[in-house]
């Protein structure tokens, strides 16, 4: 898929300080991370809203909406901003971005950290598998609209820890924020951005020494095992496990996680 040109993000900016770049996942929004954003005071936080989220333009192409673009829409902001190389914290399908956004891009970050997130899925035919998966899931929402879709998405297992960490409000609240989400903009990111349409950065990660924060959730174990892997392979990183956590850590346990966060941007 080529680059496109960057998208113009929509982003909140809170606090002063060192800058500090704060990327959601898939349905999520600037928005949604401000939880943690709230516990990061002592930085200038900008919470950006990728392409088809938030306030973000959600265009119909779908070159915009690749892992790749996205990254390259990020660093168009992170080099607006003054005071030199930013901190990048990313969650999920954010957490990717920020990956990439690392490994083209490795003079705008000063620390990375990553949430429940991957560097893509190495082997051709479980890439394809997923990318079959993410068009069905895509179609989903072309099909039955954008309220069904988030009434499934998030029936789904994995996000069985964050209801019970929010409560009932706090979950309405979570599901709200995705119901106003694109549907186009939420489609296109599935079809382009999914793991399967990733380009896979496994062997670039053993070349990629910016200092790494890997986090993720006891409960999820799929990303406790990728995390280990992606620990042994980045030459500048710690893997912290936090416990009673799932899929969404940073919401689930926000003081354990910003704490552990506060503590890696602080180092550098």
């Amino acid at each position: 898929m080529p680059l496109s040109e960057p998208l113009q993000l929509a982003a909140e900016v809170t606090g002063s300080g060192e800058p500090v770049i704060v990327v959601h996942g898939f349905t999520g929004s600037a928005e949604a991370m401000a939880p943690l954003v709230e516990r990061l005071d002592d930085w200038r936080c900008i919470a950006v809203d990728l392409g088809g989220h938030g306030r973000s333009p959600s265009p119909a192409d779908l070159a915009p909406y690749s892992v790749e673009a996205m990254a390259a829409s990020v660093a168009v902001l992170a080099t607006g901003l003054d005071g030199g190389p930013c901190h990048v914290v990313g969650y999920s399908m954010g957490g990717r971005v920020a990956l990439a956004l690392a490994a083209t891009y490795p003079e705008i970050c000063r620390s990375l950290t990553l949430i429940s997130a991957t560097a893509g899925i190495a082997d051709a035919s479980e890439r394809a598998q997923r990318r079959r998966a993410d068009e069905a899931l895509a179609g989903r929402i072309d099909e039955y609209g954008l309220a069904r879709f988030v009434d499934e998405w998030m029936g789904l297992p994995m996000w069985d820890p964050l209801r019970a960490s929010l409560g009932p409000e706090a979950w309405q609240a979570s599901i709200d924020q995705r119901l106003r989400s694109d549907p186009t903009g939420l489609a296109n990111s599935l079809r382009a951005a999914g793991t399967g349409s990733m380009m896979p950065l496994w062997d670039r990660l053993g070349a990629l020494d910016v200092p790494t924060l890997l986090m993720c959730g006891e409960l999820d174990t799929k990303f406790v095992a990728i995390g280990h892997e992606m620990n042994g392979l980045l030459p500048a990183s710690e893997l912290i496990v936090l416990a009673g956590a799932g899929h969404a850590a940073h919401l689930e346990v926000p003081d354990d996680c910003a704490t552990a966060i506060r503590r890696h941007l602080d180092a550098y």
